[in-house]
């Protein structure tokens, strides 16, 4: 009998998921739906696209649809699920030709999220549709929202752009290359979002301010003003309650994403205590041939064991590998959690991370010790050398490495990738420590910061030094 595979999502899970399925069953029937009108493409990628770094929006489409069709899988775009009869195991969709009806044997749930928009008086358009913003308002989700900022970013234009996590910091940086005057509201007083610890933020807020972009952190965006059209952002420091206006031609709103669950809770999939999608190391959900992957879902991070949402392209990937071989008949499996390793590159200023912050693991119960040094990308004598700063956080006790962060003007995400691998292996600081590193005077110093910072993790271990707090 062929299998009839039905992918609701048409994101980089759900084409990945379509993709490995047909590596494992070349016979069987897969239909990918997908809203937008476009296949494949990297969200990660739009700021670049809004800069005018990468020329075109086109050019981020990664999965063109004649690359699917020649691999027998059937795209429907700009076609939308409306409801999933989990019964006669039937998709209803809505596409610009008719409504379908899709069965299934096995279906993968790749529906994403969507941007989260906190209560902001005025950020919606009064008499619109549920859900729309106000004209000079936006969120960064789609190629649409892109074009829609890209057409508002001149030069001389003012921007702000509320939150700082990493969509909002690479947004500003596209919106100065502009030429627009930018603006950044932040609610809590780290200026890269739950990625790194405070004290390692500070070189990324250095950077922003060296380019002449201003940031508020520790403020409270409360209203949008503009009647036809927004033209300004009233906030309020949080602890003063001093309140401050921000006159804009654009606004952009980074403030996070909620996954796209609806759908899910009509299949019967359980939804966690993070509000995604519960999934098993197949990616499956508890209901059998229903798979699950993506932005949509919660998985545990590898040291706490906590169920997590990361919203990170890299692991939609690899959970995507896993259910379509799944949803094919295979039996592939995940890790047992995700390190969430991370970077990014705004300001000139590197920024990456794996493993949970300090307040992460202070939440779960570990007091990590911290390794942290300041070191150089290359030897004192080699000319051009970078600034670098690593910190290692460790297990208290033991030593393992349960997380670093590294920033830095250069070679930062490879050193943080030599963290992730330690980590899946489970290697413990002293061990890291007494790794041997290339070395050659214009690409890396002799001891290699990683191991610096390691050596000094150790060094506190072998004394006794406690953990802070």
């Amino acid at each position: 009998m062929v299998r009839r595979i039905v992918i609701i999502g048409g994101g980089c899970g759900g084409a990945t998921a379509a993709q490995f399925a047909r590596k494992t069953d070349r016979t069987s029937e897969i239909t990918i739906i997908e809203r937008e009108p476009y296949s494949q493409y990297s969200r990660c990628g739009l700021p670049y696209g809004i800069s005018g770094i990468i020329p075109d929006f086109v050019n981020l489409i990664e999965a063109p649809e004649e690359r699917l069709r020649k691999n027998r899988i059937e795209l429907h775009l700009g076609t939308e699920a409306t409801k999933v009869d989990k019964e006669k195991r039937i998709v209803y969709a809505r596409s610009p030709s008719g409504d379908l009806e899709l069965p299934y044997d096995s279906l993968v749930l790749a529906t994403g999220a969507k941007a989260s928009v906190p209560s902001i008086k005025g950020a919606f358009k009064e008499g619109g549709k549920p859900g729309e913003l106000k004209p000079g308002v936006f969120v960064l989700r789609t190629i649409e929202d892109a074009r829609g900022i890209q057409s508002l970013s001149h030069k001389g234009r003012r921007a702000v752009v509320i939150g700082a996590g990493l969509v909002g910091l690479e947004v500003a940086e596209a919106l100065m290359i502009r030429g627009c005057k930018v603006t950044i509201v932040e609610y809590l007083s780290n200026c890269i979002l739950a990625m790194v610890d405070d004290d390692m933020a500070q070189m990324m807020a250095d950077a922003i301010a060296k380019h002449g972009v201003k940031m508020f952190t520790n403020f409270q965006a409360t209203e949008i003003l503009g009647d036809e059209k927004a033209n300004c952002v009233v906030a309020n420091e949080r602890a003063s309650g001093e309140e401050r206006t921000f006159y804009a031609d654009l606004i952009v709103v980074a403030t996070g994403q909620r996954g796209e669950t609806e759908l899910a809770k009509q299949v019967g999939c359980t939804v966690g205590v993070t509000k995604q999608i519960v999934v098993d190391d197949r990616c499956e959900t508890c209901e059998k041939g229903v798979f699950a992957v993506g932005d949509c879902t919660e998985y545990p991070d590898l040291v706490t064991q906590k169920p997590y949402v990361s919203g990170l392209g890299t692991i939609a990937v690899k959970m995507a590998m896993v259910a379509g071989v799944n949803a094919a008949g295979g039996d592939e499996r995940l890790p047992k959690g995700f390190l969430i390793t991370r970077a990014t590159e705004p300001f000139g200023c590197q920024v990456a991370a794996v493993g949970p912050t300090t307040p992460q693991l202070e939440a779960s119960g570990i007091k990590p010790l911290v390794g942290k040094v300041r070191s150089f990308t290359l030897p004192d004598y080699y000319p051009g050398r970078k600034e670098i700063f690593v910190k290692v956080l460790a297990h208290p006790e033991t030593g393992k490495i349960l997380g670093a962060q590294i920033v830095g003007e250069g070679r930062v995400h490879m050193r943080i990738n030599a963290f992730a691998v330690a980590m899946q292996a489970g290697m413990t600081v002293q061990e890291l420590a007494k790794l041997e590193t290339a070395y050659c005077p214009p690409a890396a110093p002799t001891v290699d910061p990683i191991t610096i910072a390691c050596e000094a993790a150790k060094l506190k271990l072998a004394r006794g030094v406690k953990a802070p707090g």
